[in-house]
């Protein structure tokens, strides 16, 4: 990997002096979720550490995808649309010469200034009017939110969508991307469509209407829209930028619209060859870490994870059904397929994924390991480990994060759920049927678990969009920045490495 002077540099470089991919002619046009995490009191909790983890801050050969823009009246809205949802959280800003400038471009219904006046950054809140279907906007609209952070008219421009929702706190907040941050830049971030509040009346997790238009070209859509508007009151080149899922984000915006900016910046990006990618686990429990701790420390990570996994599934008799209670105790909806076992198996395998994604923080899990198996600290702590790391809701029907995986089971992209290394174990101490998944339940155990019958035959996956992907790595003209972590997990499902487009830089 590159160092980061290196990365500094051809950053600072393409954006104050600007890429031959800007001057080109426009031809063209998918752990994991952070989860919440609860207190421990006898236990170390799963914070974030300091060490080395993974960072979550086109010239297509496709058909030219035509986005249609409606001219409308600019008239200044003076108010929230009557039918937006108190999801949104607008009404608490105050008007100035900025919003009434905002407020003149096309599709926004609504804008105000946020933040706590502390910095020179203003803090814009912009609401959007975007069809559900770019290719058809009769069939209906839904609103849109977005925050742009503002230093002036002719700063470079930093656009980030992290393929989710945005956090209410942070519309307040006048915090800015580190890329924005170094580079001193106006800020826009988009919610994703169908996250959070930004999503049409009458979606639901249990009927497949809607879900169509939860696509990655009708996301792209709706950021290049924002984006094109935007220009129209900045002048400064821009970049796009997003990690993790919204790293998969950003090589889908250089694929569909080339032009929109300078500079495309995907971190640690997972590429999507499959609804059930193989190989993912293999990297967790055989190469994970190396590159940031040495082979010989992540090795003994590595065990150090899964000799947990062991013990929290020795414990299975005795939390499973405690999990899954208190699923349902906060409000959570489960599948019939999904039964406290299979629940229960899940939360521990994907234990590893979560503590390697968002906290290596291996002395907690060491010191619950150090304790008396027998006693009651030993089974909480073993607990709370679980709980920190993936809530009952990760696996709920009625969960924040659905749209994800509608889009992981139809265009994004997910890996396989792999068994193997923690039944193995299991047998070698005679106990192998403590596992409730068997080798031939692991093919598609995640959408049966998340999906309704009905919603489970609504979803096939299509790989096309990830084989232009690939063709674009190899022959896009944009400058395409990709940055990986030492210890990131997605880095088994990255893209295949590109050694023939200068490019491409990872």
């Amino acid at each position: 990997m590159k160092k980061k002077k290196l990365l500094s540099g051809l950053l600072a470089l393409s954006i104050i002096l600007g890429c031959a991919a800007c001057n080109k002619s426009e031809e063209t046009k998918k752990k994991k979720k952070k989860k919440k995490t609860t207190t421990t009191e006898a236990t170390e909790t799963l914070e974030p550490t300091e060490t080395p983890s993974e960072s979550e801050t086109t010239e297509s050969t496709t058909e030219e995808t035509t986005t249609e823009t409606t001219t409308r009246a600019t008239s200044a809205p003076t108010a929230a649309p009557a039918d937006l949802d108190p999801a949104f959280g607008f009404g608490n800003g105050t008007q100035d010469d900025m919003t009434d400038r905002i407020s003149q471009l096309d599709r926004v219904v609504a804008v105000e200034k946020r933040g706590n006046g502390t910095s020179s950054i203003g803090k814009y809140y912009v609401i959007f009017e975007m069809p559900l279907d770019w290719g058809d906007p009769s069939k209906g609209s839904f609103y849109l939110r977005s925050t742009f952070s503002y230093k002036d008219d002719t700063s470079p421009n930093t656009f980030l969508c992290n393929g989710y929702m945005m956090y209410d706190m942070l519309i307040d907040y006048e915090y800015r991307n580190d890329v924005s941050t170094r580079y001193d830049t106006n800020e826009l971030e988009c919610e994703h469509r169908f996250y959070g509040a930004s999503v049409p009346k009458g979606l639901s997790n249990t009927s497949p209407e809607y879900w169509e238009y939860l696509t990655a070209e009708n996301a792209a859509a709706d950021f290049h829209h924002i984006i094109t508007e935007f220009k129209k009151l900045l002048s400064g080149k821009w970049i796009f930028t997003g990690g993790s899922k919204g790293g998969q984000l950003t090589m889908f915006h250089s694929l569909f619209y080339p032009d929109d900016c300078a500079v495309y910046l995907p971190v640690v990006a997972p590429g999507g060859v499959s609804d059930e990618a193989p190989g993912f686990f293999d990297f967790i429990y055989n190469e994970i870490g190396n590159d940031a701790y040495g082979e010989a420390q992540a090795a003994e990570y590595r065990k150090l994870v899964l000799d947990f996994q062991v013990e929290a599934m020795k414990l299975k008799p005795v939390l499973a059904d405690r999990y899954y209670q208190d699923g349902l105790q906060q409000g959570n909806v489960f599948t019939d397929f999904t039964t406290p076992e299979i629940l229960y198996d899940m939360s521990v395998l994907d234990f590893a994924t979560q503590l390697w994604q968002y906290y290596q923080n291996f002395s907690a899990v060491k010191k619950v390991l150090d304790l008396d198996h027998s006693s009651d600290e030993f089974i909480e702590g073993v607990y709370k480990l679980i709980l920190e790391g993936n809530p009952p809701m990760t696996w709920a029907i009625n969960g924040e994060y659905f749209a994800y995986y509608v889009q992981a089971a139809t265009q994004n992209g997910e890996h396989d759920y792999d068994f193997s290394y923690i039944r193995e174990r299991l047998k070698e101490e005679g106990l192998e049927d403590l596992l409730t998944i068997t080798e031939d339940m692991e093919k598609g155990i995640l959408f049966r678990m998340v999906f309704t019958p009905e919603m489970l035959n609504h979803f096939t996956y299509d790989q096309s969009l990830y084989n232009e992907l690939v063709k674009w790595s190899h022959t896009t003209k944009n400058l395409v920045i990709m940055v990986y972590g030492g210890a990131d997990v997605w880095y088994s499902m990255r893209l295949p490495d590109v050694t023939d487009n200068p490019n491409v830089h990872t």
